[in-house]
C-alpha cells in the first residue's frame, strides 16, 4: 500500500491561517490586558471613552467572530482543494478505490 502525502498548503490557506492566528492572539492579549487593568484598578478610572481602553475592550468583540468566520472559510477552501486533488489523482474514472 502506498502512502499518500497531502499536498502542500496553498498561499491562500497560509494567509488565512496567519490572519486567524494573529486575530486570536491579539484578542487574547487584549482580554489579558482588560483582566490585568481591572485587577490593578486602572480600567474603571479610564472612563467610557478615554485612553486606549475602549479599543482594547472593543477589539476582541470584533476580532474573535471574524476569526471564527475565517476558520470556516479555511475549512471550506481546504475541503475544495482536497476534493480537487482526489479527483485529479484518480487513475480510472469509474474506479471507486474501495469506496461504497
Amino acid at each position: 500500500m502506498t502512502q499518500q502525502t497531502p499536498p502542500p498548503a496553498s498561499r491562500l490557506q497560509r494567509i488565512l491561517s496567519y490572519i486567524v492566528a494573529a486575530l486570536v492572539i491579539v484578542s487574547l492579549v487584549c482580554i489579558a490586558a482588560i483582566l490585568i487593568g481591572t485587577a490593578a484598578g486602572q480600567f474603571a478610572s479610564q472612563g467610557s471613552g478615554q485612553g486606549i481602553w475602549p479599543t482594547v475592550f472593543f477589539f476582541p468583540l470584533i476580532a474573535l467572530p471574524i476569526a471564527f468566520v475565517l476558520i470556516i472559510v479555511l475549512l471550506i477552501v481546504s475541503a475544495v482543494r482536497n476534493r480537487a486533488a482526489n479527483r485529479s489523482g484518480d487513475s480510472r474514472p469509474g474506479d471507486s478505490k474501495g469506496r461504497r
